[in-house]
């Protein structure tokens, strides 16, 4: 389901939108049918969905969102066959009828927007082949949508519902008219780009699905605009600059973004669990970075959000090292929510997830759940008295911050570090992270350190350091507190030690694609009542492959 982004009207507003009048206004002079489109659809869909709507059993509700939007037609198009085709063309055809006075459900910008580029990259499959009657009443609807969305999409409170919007105006004018001018709603988009991405190439907000869904709306319009230097002519040589000028920003973004997207991808594809990596559809975010700038272009360390990526041999290790002070700062003014994960890892070798986050999930449906996988004791991280290291309730202040975050070569491996004061207001403490990935990728070294820095705070008792693990992950705990981790198949297990903690192997839980899944985690305990005295204290621990005998 997707979410309807903020948008509303005054009851005057909406009640003269159902005026008459505003039907006159509304009302386009008839257009050509264009012949001059040749931009492609970027995205395919999915042929499963497609097929119960071909048989006639609808999986999404008529009057949501979602079925408004025209995604489905791609599912249909996936399917494939003339009888899809047919369907498709016989059920816009309707919509178009039904709905061709305005709503403020179905005429909401977001939706709008979304609708109009899917009519629009689908013209070819659908439209196309339609009657010539049929074509112009298409392209009239379309017309007075446009129309509509020209008007309202800065009246959207969410800047991505506003890229969005804009996106959508820019594909159906160049659609309606060769010769429209494209550039000035290219160069607010600009604007509005600028508001999104931090200067290391990451969504403002930190989330992959964020992340991903303004990647999706850019390369979009990329190949729309793209497409129309090739259809507009001499007469329109001044839009032709604005046009170019506008994809050199949106490329050189779609590219920086890419890197960033990689950055958190393991090698099966999965994506780290961080907030918002539970949405992201995984077969658009593959088709999405498939197209965001070189593949092997990947960032390693993304100074501004704060993440950390190593990549040794089949061997992938990432970070959350927190944003650091002018990074959280736009993040927070940004609306992002605080994040209670800071420096918790992730680990994988080959297709074998092994160390994960439990995996935050969105949406009220289960409130306690969604706060219990908020919280610093659902990542891979070190939690201080049960206390999570940002204040994750609504209203909360608290934010951990990054410092002293670095990522490069150490003799035999790859080092990096990265410290935050998450737990500096309430403990006076800060808590700085070491990992180390020897060359190879079989041999990954960390350090948990907490620092006392002299300020006022409660005495910390304990601190639990835990290693969420997969769920095809199983841990066997020796004696001597050492845990080999057996991975599926034929695959050599990994041994686990740690130095100067209490070892031991819980019950935990993460969400994976099926929703909740258990699984087991590894808890390094320490008690911390002296630490004041000491001014520090570390936890040692270390993960190695076993030779196969």
């Amino acid at each position: 389901m997707i979410v309807t982004e903020a948008w509303s009207l005054t009851y005057l507003q909406r009640l003269y939108r159902r005026s008459a009048i505003f039907d006159w206004r509304m009302r386009q002079q008839p257009r050509p049918t264009p012949t001059h489109w040749k931009a492609r659809d970027p995205w395919r869909g999915k042929a499963n969905l497609g097929q119960p709507l071909v048989s006639g059993d609808h999986p999404l509700e008529h009057d949501g969102p979602d079925w408004h939007r025209f995604r489905w037609l791609r599912d249909m198009r996936e399917f494939g066959g003339s009888q899809a085709r047919t369907i498709s063309r016989r059920v816009v055809m309707d919509w178009v009828i039904r709905n061709s006075r305005w709503s403020n459900a179905h005429w909401h910008p977001d939706i709008m927007a979304d609708r109009l580029k899917t009519m629009v990259l689908l013209w070819g499959w659908y439209g196309e082949s339609a009657s010539l009657s049929q074509q112009q009443s298409l392209i009239a609807s379309m017309a007075v949508q446009l129309h509509c969305l020209e008007k309202d999409w800065d009246g959207l409170a969410s800047a991505d519902a506003r890229v969005n919007a804009l996106s959508g105006i820019i594909l159906t004018s160049l659609f309606l008219d060769p010769d429209a001018d494209a550039g000035t709603h290219a160069a607010t988009l600009g604007e509005e780009i600028s508001n999104l991405v931090l200067g290391d190439g990451c969504h403002v907000s930190r989330r992959p699905d964020q992340h991903l869904g303004l990647l999706q709306m850019l390369i979009e319009t990329r190949g729309a605009m793209t497409a129309s230097l090739g259809w507009i002519g001499e007469a329109g040589t001044a839009h032709h600059k604005s046009i170019e000028d506008s994809l050199s920003l949106i490329e050189d973004t779609i590219i920086r973004m890419g890197s960033v997207g990689r950055m958190w991808r393991h090698v099966d594809g999965t994506l780290m669990a961080i907030r918002g990596s539970a949405s992201a559809d995984l077969d658009m975010a593959e088709q999405i970075l498939a197209q965001a700038g070189p593949e092997g272009k990947v960032t390693h360390h993304a100074a501004d959000s704060g993440f950390i990526r190593i990549a040794s041999g089949r061997s992938v290790l990432m970070m959350n090292a927190a944003p650091p002070s002018w990074g959280a700062s736009k993040s927070l003014a940004w609306g992002a929510d605080h994040d209670a994960g800071a420096l918790a890892i992730e680990f994988s070798n080959g297709q074998n997830r092994i160390i994960i986050n439990a995996g935050p999930i969105d949406g009220d449906d289960n409130p306690a759940l969604r706060q219990a996988l908020a919280s610093t004791a659902a990542h891979s991280t070190l939690t201080l008295d049960d206390t999570n290291s940002a204040d994750i309730s609504d209203g909360g202040s608290r934010q951990a911050q990054g410092s002293e975050t670095e990522s490069g070569p150490a003799e035999g491996g790859t080092l990096a570090v990265a410290s935050h004061d998450g737990y500096e207001p309430t403990h006076a403490l800060t808590h700085t992270r070491r990992i180390f990935l020897a060359t190879g990728g079989y041999d990954l070294r960390g350090e948990d350190q907490l620092t006392y820095t002299g300020g006022p705070g409660s005495i910390p008792t304990e601190a639990v350091v835990r290693f969420h693990l997969h769920p095809k992950i199983t841990p066997i705990l020796s004696l001597k507190g050492d845990v080999t981790l057996r991975l599926p198949g034929s695959a050599a297990p990994w041994a686990f030690r740690s130095d100067g903690a209490r070892v031991s192997v819980e019950d935990s839980i993460i969400v994976g694609p099926e929703g909740v899944e258990k699984t087991r985690a590894i808890t390094l305990t320490v008690e911390t009542a002296t630490i004041r005295q000491h001014g520090e204290q570390s936890i040692r621990w270390g993960l190695r492959r076993v030779a196969k005998k």
